[in-house]
C-alpha cells in the first residue's frame, strides 16, 4: 500500500520549544490509526505539522507525496487539498446552508463551475447519508448530522488522508458509534485516517493501529492488552 505519511526522526517545535522529537511514523492508504495522549502532549502539534501549519524542524517527512523539508509556501494549499480535516466542534458557517458551507470550501480550493460544485456537494452528502439535508441551515441539524457535514466537507477534494481531531468529542455514544462506522468505511475505501481521541472505549470497540504521544515522542502501542485503562483515563 502507498504511504501517505512517512516521518523519520522528526522534530517539532512550538515557539522554539521542542514539543516532539525522534518521531518515526508511517501510515499507508486504507489504514485507520488512532493518536492518543494526554492534553498538551503534542497531538495537535503533530497534526499541524502534517498539514504544514508547523514546520518539521529536523528529520525527514513526506505527507501525501509532498516533502515537508522542501515544501514551499505556495505549495501548502496544494498539500492541503489532498488532506481532509474533521474537527470536534464541526466548524460550520452558521449563516449559510449545508450546501453553501461546501461551496465555501470548494471555492477556496479552486472550484469554479457552480453546476459541478453542486453535483460534488450532493455526492459527498450522499456518501455520509444526509443528502436530503443539503439546503438546511446548520442549526436545523443534530450534532451527529453536523459532524456528517464536516466529514462530507473533508471528502470534497478526494483526499488521500483525513485528520480527525476528536471527531466524536461532542456527540452522545450512539451517534459516536455511527460516526466511527462511517470513518472506518471511508478508510476501507482507500482514504487513510488518523484520528486523535481521548475516548478509549471507542478505540476498544472500533479497533485500529494505536499511536501514543508520550515523553515528547510518538510510540506505537503493540496490542490492546498493553492498555491500562486507569493510566489513560485522564486523556
Amino acid at each position: 500500500m502507498e504511504k501517505v505519511i512517512n516521518i523519520i526522526q522528526g522534530r517539532v517545535e512550538q515557539k522554539k520549544v521542542t514539543v516532539l522529537q525522534d518521531v518515526n511514523v508511517t501510515i499507508s492508504s486504507k489504514e485507520f490509526v488512532y493518536l492518543i495522549g494526554k492534553t498538551g502532549s503534542g497531538k495537535s502539534s503533530f497534526l499541524k505539522t502534517l498539514y504544514a501549519d508547523l514546520r518539521l524542524v529536523d528529520g525527514q517527512g513526506e505527507v501525501v507525496g509532498y516533502d515537508l523539508n522542501k515544501l514551499k509556501k505556495r505549495e501548502i494549499p496544494l498539500l492541503r487539498r489532498k488532506i481532509g480535516i474533521v474537527f470536534q466542534d464541526f466548524q460550520l458557517l452558521t449563516d449559510r446552508s449545508v450546501m453553501k458551507n461546501l461551496f465555501f470550501v470548494m471555492k477556496a480550493t479552486g472550484w469554479k463551475k457552480k453546476a459541478i460544485m453542486e453535483q460534488r456537494g450532493l455526492e459527498v452528502l450522499r456518501m455520509v447519508g444526509i443528502e436530503e439535508k443539503a439546503y438546511k441551515m446548520p442549526h436545523e441539524l443534530s450534532g451527529g448530522e453536523q459532524q456528517r457535514v464536516s466529514i462530507a466537507r473533508a471528502l470534497l477534494n478526494n483526499p488521500e488522508l483525513i485528520l480527525a481531531d476528536e471527531p466524536t468529542g461532542n456527540l452522545d455514544p450512539e451517534t459516536s458509534g455511527a460516526i466511527m462506522n462511517l470513518l472506518h468505511a471511508i478508510a476501507k475505501e482507500g482514504t487513510a485516517m488518523l484520528m486523535a481521541t481521548h475516548d478509549m472505549g471507542l478505540v476498544e470497540k472500533f479497533p485500529g493501529r494505536v499511536l501514543r504521544v508520550e515523553k515528547n515522542t510518538i510510540k506505537e502501542v503493540e496490542a490492546m492488552g498493553n492498555f491500562n485503562p486507569f493510566e489513560v483515563k485522564e486523556f
